[in-house]
């Protein structure tokens, strides 16, 4: 009786909402439909012809570029912020991921496989550009309590386009050529685009910077402490995500390496991302609404370490699975399924909670900072550890990056505390 009272609850505050709060939500779920149903057709694709190459010690590399490409980028875009809508810079970026796209396969057919660095750069590059440009719009437009209320439902409409594409990549790759399966994907960003600058009430003056004396990076004066400490979080959570990648990468590289087939690699990975994302709908679904409208936001941070410790000492004890281990029963499989499925649902949607303590100008520019370049950054920090560290001492890197997750807490809360006792609140 409780679950359904409070799902009645959480129904009628939608539906209380104002039509233009409600309209830009549907808005943002939809467009995060698209660029997350694109994503694994690029994602799988990129991800095998990489491993197929390289091999699993040539990811490391590919994130370190990834990060430089990621830092011109957006330098860039923090300029023209200061004089362009955000759907234009929506728009501009979308037309040149998809003009790259088809010219980097284009060299990569017929000039080499070194072009499947840039490929992958570039999905890597795409994504985080236009997922945060549409959840930067809207932590603009809407309060505190709508996000509370919204984050869950419009996570799940996303996680529900990266599970169709999951699935639909893991189809498709085994009867159609790579070139059909990355039009596909360039279709589906096209769409995105045009539901993205599709005309709603107010859209039009959204995160117009001529209006704005500081760039987004500036903005977080009086701030800079506690979005430090959101940065670390972040940093260390992705230290702990890109380990455990790394480690399903070698186990990937090792499993496929007899068979020498790109499409089963292709369509095991693309199986792969489809469970992460039903794991990160159930949890959006189910969870998210009443996790954070009633438990309170220090243990819901808390908890995240907690889980992910329990499954690295899962893989750290029983690595590997053995030979003639199904490929879903492997420890390392299901700690890679479990650490992205909840990263990309309760920790991102908590830690958007976290930014909203700080004024509209100051939030957007810690998002800027925090989700675009603190984020990357801690990804090249952790591929040149795992470059230079021997594998032998990969588990020992994960603990020691848990518990430091752990402790950052303790300060990062107490400056979130006294940032709502001014206000009343209790967290």
């Amino acid at each position: 009786m409780f679950l359904i009272e409070k799902i009645k609850s959480i129904h009628k505050q939608f539906m209380d909402l104002p039509g233009v709060e409600r309209n830009r939500l549907f808005q943002t779920g939809f467009v995060l439909f698209c660029l997350l149903l694109s994503y694994p057709l690029f994602r799988a694709t990129t991800t095998s012809l990489l491993l197929s190459s390289y091999g699993a010690k040539g990811s490391p590399y590919a994130w370190i570029f990834s990060v430089i490409v990621l830092s011109l980028v957006v330098s860039l875009i923090n300029q023209l912020q200061k004089t362009k809508t955000i759907h234009f810079i929506f728009s501009l970026t979308s037309l040149f991921t998809l003009f790259l796209f088809g010219s980097f396969y284009f060299l990569l057919k017929y000039q080499g496989v070194f072009w499947t660095y840039p490929l992958y750069i570039l999905k890597e590059v795409y994504i985080v550009i236009l997922v945060h440009a549409t959840i930067g719009q809207l932590n603009a437009s809407v309060s505190q309590k709508t996000a509370e209320l919204a984050y869950g439902p419009i996570g799940a409409i996303g996680s529900l386009g990266g599970i169709v594409g999951a699935f639909l990549t893991s189809h498709i790759s085994k009867v159609w050529s790579i070139e059909a399966v990355l039009i596909l994907g360039m279709f589906i960003i096209s769409l995105a685009v045009f539901i993205f600058n599709y005309p709603t009430e107010g859209s039009a003056t959204h995160f117009k910077q001529s209006k704005k004396k500081a760039s987004p990076i500036s903005s977080v004066k009086g701030a800079g402490k506690y979005v430090f400490y959101i940065g670390l979080v972040v940093a260390l959570s992705q230290f702990v995500i890109n380990i455990g990648n790394y480690q399903f990468n070698i186990y990937l590289e090792n499993r496929f390496a007899a068979a020498g087939d790109k499409s089963l690699q292709t369509s095991f990975l693309g199986e792969v991302y489809g469970w992460i994302n039903l794991l990160s709908l159930l949890i959006q679904v189910v969870f998210i609404p009443f996790i954070l409208k009633f438990i309170p936001h220090r243990l819901t941070h808390s908890s995240i370490p907690v889980i992910y410790t329990i499954f690295a000492m899962m893989t750290a004890l029983t690595l590997g699975g053995g030979a003639g281990a199904s490929l879903f029963v492997t420890p390392v499989v299901i700690s890679f399924i479990a650490y992205k499925g909840m990263d990309y649902s309760i920790f991102s949607a908590a830690k958007e909670l976290l930014y909203f303590t700080l004024t509209d100008l100051q939030k957007y520019g810690a998002k800027y900072i925090v989700d675009m370049i603190v984020y990357r950054l801690s990804k090249g920090i952790i591929s040149v550890i795992l470059i230079l560290l021997p594998d032998s001492l990969i588990n020992y890197l994960m603990f020691l990056s848990l518990g430091l997750w752990i402790l950052v807490l303790i300060p990062l809360f107490k400056r979130y505390q006294a940032h709502h006792d001014s206000k009343g609140e209790v967290v």
